[in-house]
């Protein structure tokens, strides 16, 4: 069963009491009416996404810079939530005073999120992610009540179906698992989101021990930046530069790490190599990283106008900036790809 994180600091206990608070008059407003009291909640989780995707969104045009992809995972989480809300609307048929009760709460957590995620957005992410792990929670009992007793698990509601891709026979109990599993991605994204906003300082420092200038021309750094960098895992996922990627939240999960590694022997100096030449440093790399016991998987860097060949890759679980560097100067490469527990991969210039 999920748990909370455990609080870091001011910013995090507050975040924590605030959730433990509401959780104790959800409790003891609809006790066991776990369908009820997802009506009510979910129609207070659909707010942080929109009003994150919307300040986001806003502060992006204003300084006029990227907004690494959060924008969109954003308003796919408002979305994925309103979509939790009309299915157990379909579920749960809210009586006339719960959804004047709906409705207050809306009004009122809007209002609420909006300035404290104007003010202290870190602390507004970490709230929602604590939200979720206790949605895990909830949706978790719900499952084990709906187990117990088979009257209880009706059919899903059409609307959940389409929306899932639930078979044509699909139960209440499947419902309830997606919506669960929907929850803990929320939790995943939110707690990462609250993280990389923590970690901005290291980021600006990492920026730093970047070289000023470097021997690497403009179309090969361009090349670099463009990049389709192709993780074969389980499901198989891409990373692009300077985007986040909620798939390493689950990957370094997996792994119990925090940070990892893009390298490649492909074409030492950015200078294109015979295939032999390129298998050869590959199969050199590969031995360095098996016996310093590095946990890695196969990766491509791909450049999408095919002005390179794809460049056989390992992505090395658990490695930190300084050795992946010191792997990187030792293969004459002119830059890695590193990427942290903000889950927003980087480009690291070598030379």
């Amino acid at each position: 069963m999920n748990q909370h994180r455990s609080p870091e600091n001011l910013s995090d206990h507050v975040a924590l009491i605030i959730t433990k608070i509401l959780r104790f008059f959800a409790d003891t407003f609809f006790a066991r009416r776990y369908g009820h009291r997802a009506v009510v909640l979910e129609t207070v989780a659909a707010v942080p996404g929109m009003v994150g995707g919307m300040w986001l969104h806003l502060t992006c045009l204003r300084k006029m810079q990227s907004d690494r992809g959060w924008i969109k995972i954003l308003l796919d989480e408002a979305e994925n939530e309103r979509m939790h809300l009309m299915t157990f609307i379909e579920i749960a048929q809210p009586k006339w005073y719960e959804r004047l009760i709906i409705l207050a709460a809306q009004a009122i957590f809007w209002n609420f999120y909006f300035l404290l995620y104007i003010f202290f957005p870190r602390t507004a992410h970490r709230l929602v992610g604590y939200f979720e792990d206790e949605a895990v929670l909830s949706y978790t009992a719900y499952y084990e009540q709906v187990s117990s007793d088979s009257s209880l698990n009706v059919d899903a509601p059409q609307i959940a179906k389409d929306y899932w891709g639930l078979a044509d026979d699909a139960k209440l109990l499947d419902v309830i698992r997606v919506v669960r599993d929907d929850e803990q991605n929320h939790s995943d994204v939110n707690h990462g989101r609250a993280d990389s906003l923590d970690e901005a300082h290291d980021n600006l420092e990492i920026a730093k021990q970047e070289p000023t200038s470097t021997k690497i021309n403009s179309a090969t750094l361009q090349s670099y930046h463009n990049a389709n960098y192709h993780i074969y895992n389980k499901p198989p996922f891409t990373l692009k530069i300077g985007s986040v990627c909620t798939d390493l939240n689950e990957l370094f999960k997996k792994y119990d790490v925090n940070e990892a590694a893009l390298l490649t022997a492909y074409n030492p100096q950015g200078v294109e190599t015979d295939i032999s030449n390129n298998k050869r440093g590959n199969e050199e790399l590969e031995k360095n990283l098996r016996s310093q016991n590095f946990t890695f998987i196969l990766a491509e860097g791909i450049c999408p106008d095919n002005k390179w060949p794809g460049e056989k890759s390992f992505f090395v679980m658990g490695m930190s900036l300084s050795v992946a560097k010191n792997f990187g100067n030792t293969f004459k490469q002119n830059a890695i790809v590193w990427v942290d527990k903000t889950a927003v991969p980087q480009l690291i210039l070598l030379r």
